[in-house]
């Protein structure tokens, strides 16, 4: 199974220190790890948390630049947070 989304959270027996604890899910299994990590968290686990790595993601894992209006594939970028926020105003 390739791993498309993993829930973490602390188990905490009370005796020992919380030892790290997971479930792995398909990237087609949102559902059902939304449902793990809720279950988890009224259970009383301590940091439940979910990560994921989708294979169709926007954009590839770690790139996080545009320069000269190109993605680092050479596709053409042209959006900002201006134009999705409107005008800005001056006070």
């Amino acid at each position: 199974m390739a791993l498309g989304i993993v829930v973490y959270w602390l188990e905490d027996d009370g005796e020992a220190a919380a030892r790290p604890s997971c479930q792995e899910f398909s990237g087609l299994q949102l559902t059902q790890a939304l449902a793990c990590a809720e279950e988890k968290r009224r259970e009383g686990r301590r940091h439940v948390s979910i990560s994921t790595e989708l294979e169709e993601s926007v954009g590839r894992p770690g790139v996080a630049a545009v320069e000269a209006g190109r993605t680092p594939d050479g596709q053409a970028y042209d959006w900002s947070k201006a134009d999705r926020a409107g005008k800005a105003r001056r006070r």
